[in-house]
């Protein structure tokens, strides 16, 4: 799915763990070569995704002056919540939780997804004509 986002879009990893454990992630998953960086929990000075701060980093670190510019996926509410505040466009990826196992939703999501591979629905401006 991500190889079919249209290459003008620039895709990083931002995660509430270090760079070096996503970075093993993305390469166990063959997916290395199609994320341009990992914003980590190092760059954001340990604050978590739950943070407004952390978002504003992640803008720094991106090079993104427009946060409606940034599209954010997670599985996390309180993280959506905070996106939202800083202006990112967010989608909730799971509408079940993960720890509590009851349905979820976000009033902060611009759309809420059961998996990922919705993106295009959702998003379909994200990707390129001849790959959807």
């Amino acid at each position: 799915m991500l190889s079919k986002i249209h290459p003008s879009i620039r895709k990083f990893v931002f995660t509430a763990s270090v760079s070096h454990h996503a970075q093993r992630c993305l390469e166990a998953l063959g997916i290395e070569d199609l994320i341009e960086g990992i914003i980590d929990v190092k760059d954001c000075q340990f604050e978590t995704k739950h943070s407004v701060s952390s978002f504003h980093v992640a803008m720094e670190k991106a090079g993104v002056d427009d946060p409606e510019a940034c599209v954010f996926l997670d599985d996390s509410v309180k993280n959506i919540e905070a996106a939202r505040k800083v202006g990112w466009r967010s989608v909730l990826v799971g509408r079940v939780g993960r720890d509590c196992g009851k349905p979820v939703s976000s009033e902060h999501a611009e759309h809420e997804v059961d998996r990922i591979h919705q993106l295009p629905q959702v998003f379909p401006e994200l990707f390129s004509e001849e790959q959807l």
